[in-house]
């Protein structure tokens, strides 16, 4: 299956918002309030003195997986040495390493 390109803006879909007559909304909003619920329950869970390494962890996954839809490919080995000053020597490298710093550093200041 190809996807097709309608010549719609990114723009439409922030923030994404279900119609108020969705067919599935009810169930969706089920579904996001469970997962919220889980995910509440998860970080609580958690001993507080782990809490920053898995933010961590959990903040280069995103990072991987958020520039890899946009075809940047950085391992999170990679991020995470970046994020230790560890730097690439190939310059093309280097650039999306630093892109996924910047975007860890983005995510930090959401979380603040």
């Amino acid at each position: 299956m190809t996807a097709r390109d309608h010549g719609e803006r990114v723009g439409y879909f922030e923030p994404l918002m279900i119609s108020d007559n969705a067919r599935l909304r009810s169930r969706l909003n089920d579904l996001a309030l469970a997962l919220a619920e889980k995910s509440a329950a998860f970080s609580s869970s958690l001993p507080p003195v782990t809490a920053p390494s898995h933010s961590e962890v959990v903040a280069i996954a995103n990072c991987y997986y958020s520039n890899l839809v946009k075809g940047h490919d950085v391992p999170p080995i990679d991020i995470e040495g970046a994020l230790h000053d560890n730097y690439s020597d190939d310059a093309k490298k280097r650039d999306l390493e630093l892109e996924a710093c910047a975007h860890i550093t983005v995510q930090k200041m959401d979380r603040r």
